[in-house]
């Protein structure tokens, strides 16, 4: 038997008529497409045992119901591609114009499967291909005597976007400029390996990889564990070192950080999965600060200086002081402070120039000339059309010839000439004759298929394999597999991200020898910072961010535990109007619209007293409404994003369960097939118990799963700062208000009920502790009890000690004396008589919390105010350079 042919019960009925007709259904779809290689029917016995053993014992429904888990595992992990909110990073890093429309990311459950040996084979290949990258990057912004000499011609660089004048004469410290590699790669028609495309500027598309290995692993669980599969884990324990290897010289503790164009970036998602593999803080530009032409992260209470920057912002972006002034995604001075040898960044600024097909037609001559070597790995054959006879070749040959320009960006997609009309092409043959030397001609690359799972079965696609490299000792590293992509559909013949491409997985077998390039980094050891007892600095960006997440997670459970009892109390009372509980009903439908801030919105549209379920309908579902459940759940997910590398993998699902529930709400609220007379018994107490279900896992998550650390005080400190608030008005807008006895007791224990602290006060009733009267008992519970975590008294305690988790004592001080405040306060003599006392003192504390707010964001999240750097003196020579 193959080594890795399936055993025991995964042979299941392989033979069977269960595969035996998939097999023979996609065969035929093959024919029809005329042929060509194929991953499943040209893979080796290895490869194909596999995937049989896959088709075979799970069968057409069980691989559908793969499809569906992985959608589901998909949401629930939140990995999403393309533009989210309106910001683009122009990348376009699948070759296509760049940004789209957000998505969630598209895994098909079947993988592609690689020989070991072939893997092995194609990893040389790739290596050497990275050393000619490699040298050739040296040399162009070094002594280019590649174009002196006439090896490369000079247009294609000089003339090309991505050469970056203010780079000339830099480069990293260490005996490589390429750090990082990412090539796409396609095999012709004789199943060989051809490259077409490398992206170097800012390779994307590893953290992908990684997300679509956890999908796949779920899915076809019995299988990955039987398969013996090379892990990818190693590979990015090789990055994290390689990144920190690559400081400049003398540094012996590197902090290195992650530049994102933010979290609305088309790859924002494989961008925070990255970095939080990596164990490296993800930033922005605003989370950096230039002095003295060095790279500092702006923290919230310590300056530390960055020493190693992995780049994820294009070259133009990148350095608003020297390349786009109108950028507001990059620092100005980091291409001084590049210049005087202060940081190092990677892949360097400019490598971007590398992705040019017009440059991989000279790659052969430049592996000649620097490595002695013919080129191993192959590329499309082409055409450059700033040669005579080579334009003359590609004009004549338009309708057969996918065009390219040698730069990428928006409006500068590769052009299949096929699918041009003849007045696309006259268009087309008018721009190459203006700018010759700024196209190219490919041949058109046959490329093999995959089998994708549809519901009519297994339809071959069109499969791109990208792979990943990272510097290491004398060569480079290959990521396992890398990420595989196919076609949207059976006729497409662009496979981009952009155009709705489905991810693969890549699984590389693995034999039985060690791999002992490998053995190093496998047993990377994690404690590389002696003496640093501090850990990475926390950036702005992320104090805020989880400082409002954590007020987010407070407003939205404690507006579901309100809505939760006004709905009962509508429920019991709303067809009983002038009794005392319709009076109480109406009491705290009106706390809800005070403590949420939403009568403005509400008066618009609704009637608030004469529907009051109306006025619950909508501060659950209505998204418009900043009171609203919906409202704070979309900004808790939204800062959840922004600070992804911070956060546990536990807490996706939850949040997206959450997202779950409410849209289904939204859906009933806005269904034209609910008119209001059906939606008026549509239950709401369903949604708002698994909504709260849901935001207390959000909390056992944060409580269990986070280091009690800076960015835990952050959390927290906004938890119990929103909470203490939300409670003072919610006792002022109800409690102190004066009711009729009657009416008093059935408004108390509703506030009690949503503060989750009816049971407590129901047993000091009974047995005589605390107060004698029901308000009195509340107050005392809700505002002074310090044993009770929903009290103002608790969150103050609590608030106090993550203050002096972010090291700022004078603010816990603060803290302290406001529940001193408390301590003094005389609870029995404020809620006597008319009440006025009670409100006076929730003002009191209302303004001493907003302050202590306030005073916070001021002291530790400060936001930058302008884009200007002070300007070192340039005068001086780059750090370790002669005088």
């Amino acid at each position: 038997m193959p080594q890795h042919a399936p055993t025991g019960d995964l042979q299941g009925d392989l033979h069977g008529s269960t595969y035996g007709d998939l097999y023979a259904s996609y065969t035929e779809r093959l024919r029809a497409r005329g042929g060509g290689p194929d991953e499943l029917v040209g893979g080796s016995a290895e490869s194909r045992a596999v995937l049989e053993a896959a088709i075979g014992t799970l069968g057409l429904p069980g691989l559908l119901a793969a499809c569906a888990e992985s959608r589901r595992l998909i949401d629930e992990d939140g990995v999403t591609y393309g533009v989210t909110e309106g910001v683009a990073d122009g990348s376009g890093d699948d070759g296509s114009d760049g940004g789209g429309q957000g998505r969630n990311w598209i895994v098909d459950p079947l993988p592609v499967v690689l020989a070991g040996a072939e893997w092995t084979s194609l990893e040389r290949a790739l290596e050497q291909r990275a050393l000619v990258l490699d040298a050739l990057l040296s040399d162009i912004y070094g002594p280019r005597s590649l174009i002196r000499r006439g090896i490369v011609p000079a247009e294609v660089v000089l003339g090309h976007p991505g050469f970056i004048r203010q780079m000339d004469g830099l480069s990293l410290p260490g005996p490589r400029q390429l750090l990082l590699t990412a090539t796409d790669l396609g095999r012709d028609a004789d199943g060989r390996w051809v490259a077409f495309a490398d992206r170097l500027g800012a390779p994307s598309g590893a953290g992908y990889a990684m997300a679509t290995r956890r999908i796949t692993s779920r899915v076809l669980s019995s299988l990955h564990r039987s398969t013996r599969l090379t892990r990818l884990r190693p590979f990015f324990h090789s990055m994290t070192l390689a990144l920190r290897e690559s400081a400049p010289a003398g540094v012996d503790n590197p902090q290195v950080v992650m530049l994102s164009p933010g979290t609305g970036s088309e790859t924002g998602y494989d961008q925070s999965f990255l970095a939080m593999l990596l164990g490296f803080p993800l930033v922005e530009a605003d989370d950096l600060a230039t002095r003295d032409a060095r790279i500092w992260i702006r923290s919230t209470n310590r300056a530390d200086q960055v020493d190693v920057v992995l780049n994820r912002v294009d070259a133009d972006y990148v350095d608003p002081l020297e390349l786009r002034a109108d950028s507001q995604l990059g620092l100005a001075g980091l291409i001084e402070a590049t210049r005087r040898g202060a940081v190092a960044v990677a892949n360097p600024i400019g490598a971007g120039v590398l992705e040019n097909p017009a440059l991989a037609l000279f790659l052969p001559a430049v592996a000649r000339e620097v490595l002695g070597e013919e080129l191993a790995l192959p590329g499309v054959a082409g055409y450059w059309c700033g040669d005579s006879a080579q334009r003359n070749h590609v004009l004549r040959n338009l309708d057969s010839l996918v065009l390219k320009p040698i730069a990428r960006g928006v409006g500068m997609a590769a052009l299949p000439g096929w699918e041009l009309s003849a007045a696309e092409r006259d268009d087309l043959r008018r721009q190459i004759q203006d700018r010759p030397w700024a196209w190219v001609g490919q041949e058109s690359l046959t490329m093999s298929t995959a089998p994708v799972v549809t519901s009519t079965g297994l339809e071959p696609r069109r499969f791109v394999l990208r792979t990943f490299g990272v510097a290491r000792g004398d060569g480079y590293r290959f990521l396992p597999g890398g990420l595989g992509r196919v076609a949207p559909d059976e006729a497409a013949y662009v496979v981009a991200n952009a155009a709705g491409a489905l991810a693969k997985d890549v699984w590389v077998l693995a034999g039985d020898e060690a791999a002992p390039s490998w053995a190093d980094d496998r047993k990377l050891d994690l404690r590389l910072v002696p003496g640093a007892d501090e850990g990475a600095a926390l950036a702005l960006r992320a104090a805020e961010g989880l400082f409002w997440m954590g007020r987010y997670v407070e407003r939205a459970e404690l507006t579901a535990r309100l809505l939760r009892v006004a709905d009962d109390l509508i429920e019991d009372h709303a067809s009983w109007p002038g009794t005392p509980g319709a009076a109480a009903m109406e009491v705290l439908v009106d706390t809800v619209i005070a403590v949420t801030g939403a009568g403005r919105r509400l008066s618009q549209g609704l009637a608030p007293r004469s529907r009051p379920l109306d006025v619950v309908r909508a501060l659950v579902s209505d998204g418009a409404i900043p009171g609203s459940v919906t409202h704070a759940v979309r900004r808790l997910v939204r800062g959840a994003q922004e600070v992804r590398d911070q956060l546990s993998y536990d807490i996706w699902p939850v949040l997206s369960r959450i997202e779950r529930t409410l849209s289904e709400s939204q859906t009933h609220s806005q269904s034209q097939a609910h008119p209001q007379s059906q939606l008026d018994h549509v239950p709401l107490q369903p949604q708002l118990y698994r909504v709260l279900e849901s935001m207390l896992a959000v909390h056992g998550v944060i409580a269990e799963n986070m280091v009690r650390d800076e960015g835990w005080g952050f959390l927290d400190g906004g938890v119990r700062l929103e909470r203490a608030l939300l409670t003072t008005s919610l006792v002022r807008a109800s409690i102190a208000r004066e009711h009729p006895p009657i009416m008093d007791g059935q408004v108390t224990e509703a506030v009690l009920e949503a503060c989750d602290s009816i049971i407590t006060h129901r047993r000091r009733m009974a047995t005589g502790e605390g107060p004698a009267l029901p308000a009195d008992s509340a107050v005392d519970l809700l505002i002074a009890d310090e044993t009770n975590p929903r009290s103002v008294a608790f969150c103050v305690i609590r608030l106090a000690a993550d203050l002096r988790l972010l090291g700022d004592e004078s603010l816990a001080s603060v803290a302290m004396s406001l529940l001193d405040e408390l301590r003094r306060a005389d609870l029995e003599a404020a809620c006597a008589g008319d009440r006025r006392g009670l409100v006076e003192l929730c003002d009191r504390l209302d303004n001493a919390l907003r302050d202590l707010s306030d005073r916070l964001t001021a002291t530790h999240l400060r936001h930058r105010t302008t884009r200007q750097v002070p300007l070192a003196d340039w005068s001086k020579p780059p750090l370790g350079a002669g005088g």
